[in-house]
């Protein structure tokens, strides 16, 4: 029997007090997606950062003796010799930025075709010729500097889909409160790709074979081919076409998560995206972080090479604990800003703000302190550069969630506009970086990092005044003759955006809904003004009561 339509509660917006469980981490698709999506690019990772630890494996070592022949002295080469080659500065600053040329031509491309077309196969796509271009460069160190630039360029062309697709890929399956922990795997991916890139390659370049470094290009395309497995049988683009998800996951997400279309012409509004001052607020947002990541992050062996005078293995290690640092912070930051938004002390807008401030301005003393260390306090040196990125990771609650915020039906083509902008500013900052530290002096490298204190003061205060929490008026889709609205009263709605609708349903709204503990849901909506109430046995079933069938 139908219940009274009176009886049937309001719906009320509980995203923000449910709390995901332990088993809902392990076992639902949305997070599945999650795990692959973060394993995915930490394999990419490997090859996008690989050159900062190749140039310092690729130094020549010692390997000459001193003989006398008949009263002669002779300086005999070691044929193990043949192995290395000995970069300059300048072509070192240039490999080690070739991902980021790359990255800046086709950033803007593959940013946009994110919105349109499937994230998966653009990722998986993309794996494939970074995996290519990295198992040939090996074969051409000895034969051109500028052709491994050209194949590390194409590596970076490859890498500027990676993380707008995979921002827009969870923005379709993140619920609102559990956005900033499924946005932050992407960070948590960087730093679990940077910790492996280090440790993995420090141990690799010690092979006493073909000098060790050829394995570090070899074994890490050999790990993104073999992920790409996982990642065709678990990662979809959205819930609704996920073959294995549950009626009730995919109900949940698609009432606690702004509906995005998947359309292949999809409108985007360049002149209110260009505009927008939320927008900027990300974008300079991402390049603060963009550039503390490669002066502090990439050229990190550099300065351990040069300053604390670690040698590759134990320069790999310590590269890579500031990753781990990394790693930690983003997940507990992550769980703290969704934490502080279930419990409503603050706005979406204040929360991002908040923490970018946080991990702008409170990690800059640490890297002052850092200043005055040398090889003798290398240890502390260490410690302090792990602290320094742990508080430095609050910003990804920040700038790196907001995009989800204020257009998540863009949220592709914000990262792709962010990463083209990046990648043009990337390519000077390890040439800049080089050219500071010639002598690889403490002096020098404490120039490198007062210039990065001053760049996070700058970008805190930028954030704060030009970032919003609230998704834009350009950015909702404005379909408004086909919305299903579940609405509260009037007060708070909830929109459906089916594909297709009729006449007749242009005037159906609903606005109450009930899930019974079976799993079924009652609604009661009008239509020219008579009230209807009806059980349905999924969310789907809005769909063709929408339609008309």
């Amino acid at each position: 029997m139908v219940p009274d339509a009176d009886n049937i509660p309001l719906i009320n917006d509980d995203s923000r007090e449910h709390k995901v469980t332990l088993k809902e981490r392990l076992t639902s698709c949305r997070w599945h997606v999650g795990y692959v999506t973060c394993l995915t690019l930490a394999c990419t990772m490997l090859l996008r950062i690989n050159m900062s630890m190749v140039v310092v494996c690729m130094n020549p070592p010692n390997m000459t003796s001193l003989v006398v022949v008949n009263g002669t002295n002779y300086t005999v080469v070691d044929d193990y010799m043949k192995y290395y080659v000995e970069w300059d500065s300048t072509m070192e600053g240039l490999l080690i930025s070739g991902n980021y040329i790359g990255q800046m031509i086709t950033a803007l491309v593959l940013g946009t075709m994110s919105g349109r077309y499937s994230s998966k196969y653009i990722i998986a796509s993309m794996i494939s010729v970074m995996a290519v271009s990295s198992v040939l460069t090996p074969a051409f160190v000895f034969v051109s500097d500028y052709i491994v630039l050209v194949l590390r360029i194409i590596v970076g062309m490859a890498t500027s889909g990676l993380e707008p697709c995979a921002t827009q890929l969870l923005s379709n399956w993140a619920p609102l409160n559990e956005r900033a922990q499924m946005m932050v795997l992407v960070e948590t991916a960087r730093s679990l790709g940077g910790m492996m890139n280090y440790i993995l390659a420090g141990l690799l370049c010690s092979i006493p074979l073909f000098g060790g470094w050829p394995f570090i290009f070899f074994v890490f395309s050999g790990l993104n081919l073999l992920v790409l497995i996982l990642w065709a049988c678990l990662v979809y683009d959205a819930p609704s076409i996920h073959p294995r998800i549950s009626t009730t996951e995919k109900n949940y997400i698609h009432l606690h998560k702004a509906s995005v279309a998947q359309n292949k012409t999809l409108h985007i509004p360049w002149l209110q995206v260009i505009s927008s001052k939320a927008v900027w607020g990300c974008v300079l947002g991402f390049l603060t972080y963009g550039f503390l990541f490669i002066s502090l992050a990439i050229c990190l062996p550099l300065y351990f090479e040069q300053v604390l005078e670690l040698d590759s293995t134990l320069n790999g290690f310590a590269s890579a604990l500031p990753f781990l640092g990394r790693i930690v912070g983003a997940i507990i930051f992550g769980y703290i800003a969704d934490w502080i938004f279930c419990k409503q002390w603050l706005s979406i807008t204040n929360l991002r703000k908040v923490f970018q401030v946080t991990g702008l301005i409170g990690s800059a003393p640490f890297l002052i302190w850092i200043t005055y260390l040398g090889k003798d306090d290398a240890i502390l040196a260490v410690v302090l550069m792990v602290v320094y990125w742990f508080i430095l990771t609050a910003m990804n609650s920040g700038f790196r969630v907001n995009f989800a915020d204020i257009a998540p039906r863009y949220a592709g083509l914000l990262n792709g506009i962010c990463m083209c902008l990046n990648g043009f500013i990337s390519i000077f900052v390890p040439i800049i970086v080089t050219a500071i530290t010639p002598n690889g002096t403490k002096e020098e490298w404490r120039a490198v990092f007062y210039g990065c204190v001053g760049v996070s003061v700058v970008g805190a205060v930028v954030f704060v005044v030009l970032a919003s929490g609230e998704e834009q008026e350009w950015a909702k889709d404005q379909t408004s003759d086909s919305n299903l609205a579940i609405t509260d009263a009037g007060n708070k709605s909830i929109d459906f955006n089916p594909s297709t609708t009729t006449d007749e349903s242009a005037p159906l709204t609903f606005n109450r809904l009930k899930e019974n503990t079976d799993g079924k849901y009652l609604t009661r909506y009008t239509r020219d003004g008579q009230v209807f109430v009806q059980q349905l046995e999924l969310l789907d079933d809005i769909w063709s009561l929408v339609a008309g069938n």
